[in-house]
């Protein structure tokens, strides 16, 4: 049975500045209304945040890093309280105040929450044959619109979404129910076994390569063999070829990582700069007006009044852009050295493996493999490689059956009109979606599952996203599987939206977004739109203060027991890290002083 997940309560408290700040919601339909900078954002950020997600600068200005936020929710019948503090600290408690979890270690908690909201989904790493539980931004994704990173050509609602590789197909097929969840876990074990495979095979070339070059050192004459010195040998430079291997594609992964990272920074810069360029001029242009005089704005036709002190905010607001500016730009810097170490890196591995090769390739009389085969025949030499290839095969062949019959079972869970169907009911609803929020047909002609299209142009251009989410909702109300989180949607009145156009949007997804819980964040309550009557609407004023003063004390009281058992656990949690990490020490200490009480008797005995 699925799982449908309500947020009821929100605590946030800064110990830093005494203050906090307590909501609650209704368990159907939530409307936050307030301009910018007063809270809202902040509200819909948190929540995602406590249960494990990086939303978007979350800790934008001045707000506290080391924040408590503490969420009260149910997921069917069941009542649990998520808590996060500063970075790493996370902790459940049940709906009795009894602590389930508390971890810094996110693996752990990913497997808690996976657990718990049943998303067992894993994902690969960039890194091949490495794969993870996809944790809590993959599930929130269909769910959550964030104001800054939710409207925008990428997929960019939480920070860490390109830590695993090609996740958007698996993520949203699986969400869609385009195919059943066995599918996804079949195919995650067939792709570990091909990865197996690959280095089983691998391995084998390696090991026929170095026995080639062995066989064709080897004289024609027969000769006595120091089996022990050939066989550490082979294995010590077949164990080197390896290694250089490894190094080698950690080295290409890490730059193909910086690669993407240098996109990323990239972009940013170029939004800094043209952010920054725009309050610039704005500015300038503000500077010819004296101040407490009116201006008609070029782009909603309205006027508005002019102030000395909107002339400073402005210069302020370009002096942060101008910072962001030099920041990103510091950190393009310091990728671009940290790339130049990796190719130096990259450079070394490669004279290495030249190295090896070279070696291979001495002849006898020169010290190396060439004078260990060459004291040994042939029928020697190709016994003890075929042994070795023997074993190889053997697993080969045992592999290889196992990634067939999975490759078999996936064939049979691919329901071919299963597919077909989900598609073209994902391409109605979309469709659908569109009429509602007034988008032209043509600017969804290019929607796919799972790909965000360009941005249209004219106000119509974010609402496609909008219109994604919702048939993504939708579809996945019918085919698909996994927990039913809140609808969250952070400012949908991108790019003007007036009143009566913004209350037609409110109406569409208040009305038929597939959400048992909706949360929309906007900058006001549009005139003449009157709020369904299961809906909340709760309004913020005050700008840069949503913190308050008076609910520190309150909200202390009610979160310090649940922060002293996170503690406590916490630090049980670190001191069994650290006895563990002592006892690895302590093994290789050991490892290390039996080698040289081995080399101090064969000392001896070369004395007496």
């Amino acid at each position: 049975m699925r799982q449908t997940v309500i947020y009821h309560e929100l605590w946030l408290v800064s110990e830093r500045d005494e203050s906090a700040r307590f909501l609650t919601f209704n368990p159907r339909k939530n409307l936050l209304a307030g301009t910018n900078e007063t809270g809202k954002s902040r509200v819909l950020k948190h929540l995602a945040w406590a249960l494990g997600g990086e939303p978007s600068t979350r800790i934008a200005g001045n707000w506290d890093i080391n924040i408590a936020a503490s969420v009260v929710l149910s997921i069917g019948k069941q009542r649990f309280t998520f808590m996060r503090m500063g970075r790493d600290q996370r902790a459940a408690f049940d709906g009795d105040g009894k602590l389930l979890l508390a971890t810094e270690d996110a693996q752990t908690w990913a497997k808690f929450f996976a657990h718990t909201f049943d998303f067992p989904l894993k994902l690969q790493r960039h890194q091949e044959g490495k794969f993870a539980l996809a944790g809590p931004e993959y599930a929130l994704l269909p769910f959550y619109i964030d104001q800054e990173g939710g409207w925008a050509r990428k997929w960019g609602n939480f920070l860490r979404l390109s830590q695993f590789a090609r996740w958007e197909p698996v993520v949203f097929e699986s969400f869609l129910g385009l195919r059943p969840q066995r599918y996804f876990d079949a195919q995650l074990t067939r792709d570990e076994l091909v990865f197996k495979l690959r280095e089983l095979r691998l391995q084998a070339k390696v090991q026929a390569t170095a026995y080639q070059h062995v066989k064709a050192m080897l004289p024609a004459s027969d000769a006595s063999l120091d089996e022990s010195a050939f066989a550490k040998e082979l294995h010590d430079v077949a164990s080197q070829v390896e290694a250089l291997i490894d190094d080698e594609n950690k080295v290409r992964t890490d730059l193909f990582e910086i690669a993407q990272e240098r996109q990323e920074l990239t972009g940013q810069l170029q939004l800094a700069a043209r952010a920054e360029q725009d309050m610039v001029e704005d500015l300038a242009y503000l500077s010819k007006y004296p101040d407490d005089a009116q201006l008609n704005c070029p782009t909603c036709g309205q006027a508005h009044g002019l102030s000395f002190r909107a002339k400073v905010e402005l210069a302020s607001d370009a002096n942060e852009a101008h910072q962001l500016f030099l920041t990103v730009r510091a950190q393009l810097e310091k990728l671009s050295k940290r790339e130049e170490g990796l190719r130096s890196k990259l450079s070394s591995v490669t004279r290495q493996m030249d190295s090896v090769r070279l070696s291979t390739d001495r002849r006898p009389g020169q010290a190396g493999i060439a004078e260990i085969v060459a004291a040994k025949s042939l029928a020697t030499i190709e016994q003890a490689y075929g042994q070795t290839r023997q074993q190889l095969s053997e697993s080969i062949e045992d592999l290889d059956e196992s990634r067939g019959e999975l490759q078999a079972e996936l064939d049979a869970l691919t329901d071919a009109e299963r597919v077909k169907e989900v598609r073209a009911f994902y391409k109605a609803a979309v469709k659908s979606c569109a009429d509602r929020l007034g988008i032209d047909r043509a600017e969804i002609a290019s929607v796919k599952i799972g790909a965000r299209p360009a941005m249209g142009a004219g106000s119509s251009g974010p609402r496609v996203y909008l219109a994604m989410h919702m048939a993504m909702l939708e579809t996945n109300a019918k085919f698909g599987s996994g927990p039913r989180f809140p609808f969250i949607v952070d400012t949908p009145r991108q790019q003007g939206l007036d009143d009566p156009n913004t209350g037609r949007l409110l109406s569409a997804v208040y009305g038929h977004a597939q959400a048992e819980q909706i949360f929309i964040a906007n900058e006001s309550v549009p005139i003449d739109w009157t709020p369904p009557q299961d809906c909340t609407v709760q309004t913020f004023t005050e700008k840069r203060h949503f913190l308050r003063e008076e609910e520190y004390r309150a909200g202390v009281e009610q979160l310090a027991p649940m922060v002293e058992a996170m503690r406590e656990a916490i630090g049980a949690e670190r001191e069994r890290n650290a006895e563990i990490a002592a006892e690895g020490e302590s093994v290789e200490l050991t490892d290390l002083d039996e080698d040289a009480v081995d080399v101090d008797e064969d000392e001896d005995e070369s004395g007496d």
